[in-house]
């Protein structure tokens, strides 16, 4: 079987790729992954940062409705 020259340059592009392409998918399902593997309950935030800005958002406007509602 002939290898043209130009496929160890082929070959080391696709190894390059698929590499990229496998950090690329990890870096992006970090936090499933990580909630996959952890004990705690993937729905309890451990800090505030954890959140989404919209989640804060609605966690100040439901303490102000209900702030209102009292008076």
């Amino acid at each position: 079987m002939y290898l043209d020259p130009g496929f160890g340059g082929m070959f080391l592009q696709i190894v390059v790729v698929l590499i990229a392409a496998g950090g690329a998918i990890l870096f992006s399902f970090r936090r499933k992954l990580r909630n996959l593997f952890s004990k705690n309950d993937p729905n309890t935030p451990t800090n505030p940062t954890t959140q989404s800005s919209g989640d804060i958002v609605d966690m100040i406007s439901e303490d102000s409705d209900e702030d209102s509602a009292e008076n």
